[in-house]
């Protein structure tokens, strides 16, 4: 049955909104479509993923664990591109010691490639659901609502990005991740498409596709099992195609 009540302007607080995206996903989205101005409810989770994924890691550069752990990855991709021709090893050698002549430059380059890549994936997730809502759910509704919905739920992945972090520094690993990836962090091969695949599978980003799709329901008028449907499998087939393509890390 598809949703018919009338919209009406949001009268949450932010404090309420914030805590019916993990208690009431459903109330979370209340207002969407009838609030005239959408920025307070992407804005404030957008900087905060920037800023919690940009403190990240610079814990993580300052970790001397962790920052070796990176520092062999990179030298496992370097060596790879020696294997597969596409370096000579004279070159790779001279990438391999411009790399370890950068030192703190690297937390820098880290916290700008992190901020561009989130915010990549944050209006450029708005913008899948809004061609989703236009052309597969026939909604009217404009780029702004949908990017209140991501934002909305982005704050589940604000929550992922604290307990990853938490999780890598009691690990001891840079690869821990509350995703099917614990199964492999010990041996973990970021070269290897299945382990990339499987720390892709991420816990709270499964969650928050789910209540995009309550989200998205609500944004539209269909039933929520079909809204959640295209949610679900869309982030399905993103974890699959950049887990194995390798995309952002």
């Amino acid at each position: 049955m598809e949703n018919q009540e009338p919209a009406t302007e949001s009268t949450q607080s932010f404090g309420g909104r914030l805590l019916n995206v993990f208690a009431s996903p459903s109330e979370a989205f209340d207002g969407i479509t009838a609030t005239p101005s959408k920025t307070k409810f992407w804005i404030i989770p957008w900087l905060t993923v920037i800023v919690i994924g940009i403190v990240s890691v610079i814990i993580i550069f300052t970790n001397p664990v962790l920052k070796e752990q990176i520092a062999e990855t990179q030298s496992r991709a370097i060596q790879q591109r020696v294997d597969e021709g596409a370096l000579t090893q004279q070159q790779a050698d001279m990438a391999q010691e411009q790399m370890e002549s950068m030192g703190g430059i690297m937390t820098i380059i880290g916290s700008i490639g992190y901020a561009l890549i989130m915010t990549a994936y944050f209006f450029g997730g708005a913008l899948v659901f809004w061609l989703v809502g236009k052309l597969a759910l026939k909604s009217p509704e404009g780029y702004g609502t949908y990017l209140a919905l991501y934002g909305t739920s982005a704050w589940i992945a604000v929550l992922g990005a604290v307990i990853t972090l938490l999780l890598q520094l009691s690990m001891g690993s840079v690869f821990a991740s509350a995703s099917g990836g614990l199964a492999v962090y010990s041996q973990y091969d970021p070269l290897n498409e299945v382990h990339r695949i499987l720390t892709r599978l991420d816990v709270f980003a499964c969650w928050q596709a789910f209540v995009i799709g309550i989200g998205l329901a609500k944004v539209t008028g269909k039933p929520t099992t079909t809204a959640i449907g295209y949610a679900m499998g869309l982030w399905i087939l993103w974890a699959v195609g950049v887990g194995y393509l390798g995309i952002g890390g």
